[in-house]
């Protein structure tokens, strides 16, 4: 009687790497299937590494949504940059993603350029490829592989799920053996408070645009009742002219970020909730970032 094969487990850690807006989030949330990252036009509204966890019979890949790199010298930035390092030091594979629907501009280059570690496995990640024609992306690609040669070049659209499976695949044939970190019902080692604070934040950005900065920080405090989940949260802004801002005329723009953070927070928990919002001016907050 032939003796049965112990099952080999895989387990992986993949960092997404790019420039600002290239679309990682929208990537690890469909390549995911859950909302793990807030999407926003918003330069970095990613700041925090956030990761994203996928498990199947056999492979677990820790994806790690990193901010966006960009040229800013601010203490946040800086902060942030120190983050993606720290993501790509710990990742078995980088991917490092690039918006193929924009100019490739000599600034991109040498921020990409940052973004490679030669001691890693680095796979091109041309992302929104259903806005892009094909010999233009065949060019992208070209004059990308000629800046670093990558191990493998992918064509996706993280938005319509276009190129997951080849990339998936490629992906679990490189990372180690290994036994899982995460239970196979994890999709995220987040906590609940983060996760919350995140989609107010989300809901802030889609609707003040450039009037309020990305350093906005919200504090959550979770009280769970039986029949409902009572949520008390801070908004901290920087300066005291962005509290009128975020208030509104009537209160009616911090009325609509409530509304429409209420509406993914229950169905983030699949429970009806109570929802208060305080805004506070944080003078130390931007004392910090000016003094950096």
């Amino acid at each position: 009687m032939k003796k049965q094969q112990k099952r080999k487990y895989k387990c992986g850690v993949v960092s997404i790497l790019g420039l600002p807006n290239a679309g990682k989030s929208t990537f690890i949330n469909n390549i995911i299937k859950k909302k793990i990252s807030i999407i926003s036009s918003k330069v970095q509204t990613t700041r925090d590494v956030i990761k994203g966890i996928l498990t199947n019979e056999e492979d677990q890949i820790i994806f790690i949504d990193t901010p966006g790199l960009t040229l800013n010298k601010s203490y946040l930035n800086r902060q942030m940059s120190k983050s993606i390092y720290n993501s790509s030091v710990q990742s078995n594979i980088n991917l490092i993603m690039f918006d193929s629907n924009t100019e490739i501009t000599k600034t991109k280059k040498n921020l990409f350029l940052k973004l490679i570690d030669k001691k890693k496995k680095n796979f091109l990640v041309l992302n929104k490829v259903d806005l892009v024609k094909k010999h233009n992306l065949l060019n992208i690609s070209k004059e990308l592989n000629s800046i670093h040669n990558f191990d493998e070049t992918f064509y996706i659209s993280a938005l319509k799920k276009i190129g997951f499976k080849d990339l998936l695949v490629h992906l679990k044939r490189n990372i180690p053996e290994g036994l899982w970190l995460y239970s196979k019902k994890e999709t995220t080692d987040q906590k609940l408070e983060f996760t919350i604070s995140e989609i107010t934040r989300e809901k802030i950005f889609q609707l003040m645009n450039q009037e309020i900065p990305y350093s906005v920080k919200i504090k959550t405090k979770i009280i769970e009742k039986i029949n409902i989940v009572k949520i008390f949260q801070t908004i901290f802004v920087n300066k005291k002219s962005q509290k009128p801002i975020l208030l509104g005329r009537n209160g009616n723009k911090i009325k609509e970020i409530g509304i429409r953070a209420r509406r993914d927070i229950e169905k983030k928990l699949c429970k009806k909730i109570y929802l208060d919002i305080l805004i506070s001016v944080d003078d130390k907050h931007q004392k910090n970032y000016e003094n950096h």
